[in-house]
């Protein structure tokens, strides 16, 4: 009688499933964007850091066509779904012999100052980071 009750419990809560998957989202919802805009400020940050504790220059690289962020420090990574758009603004110092495009942080603190925007239809939210002093901030979108 229990493993009756047992496999009619595991029926309800499979139907309920079928019917509840097909309505979640499969696109990237306002709030998972701006995690995405908070992760990538957080490998930013620690790539800063790990410039001024190792007296070396620290590169964040950012591959604009696999969109895709990586830490020179750790190896650290976020890459984003196909349906965010991410844009990158910098000066030709950010750009090392390949093409290939680098947040370099200096040791004193300093980079090479860029903007990474991450949008989706009318949201976009932006990672600046200051070339003078590699002070990185996001701005979330406007939505009024």
């Amino acid at each position: 009688m229990i493993l009756l009750d047992v496999v009619i419990a595991m029926a309800v809560v499979a139907l309920l499933l079928l019917l509840v998957l097909p309505s979640l989202p499969h696109e990237t919802t306002p709030s998972r964007l701006g995690a995405y805009a908070a992760e990538v400020a957080a490998i930013l940050k620690n790539d800063r850091s790990s410039a001024a504790r190792t007296g070396r220059e620290v590169g964040t690289h950012v591959d604009i066509a696999g969109k895709r962020i990586a830490s020179g420090a750790t190896g650290q990574a976020v890459a984003l779904p196909r349906d965010v758009t991410l844009d990158l603004i910098a000066s030709d110092t950010c750009r090392n012999a390949r093409g290939e495009y680098a947040v370099v942080f200096a040791a004193d603190g300093r980079s090479c100052g860029a903007v990474i925007r991450l949008a989706k239809g009318g949201l976009d939210w932006r990672i600046r980071v200051n070339w003078l002093t590699g002070f990185i901030d996001v701005v979330a979108p406007n939505r009024g």
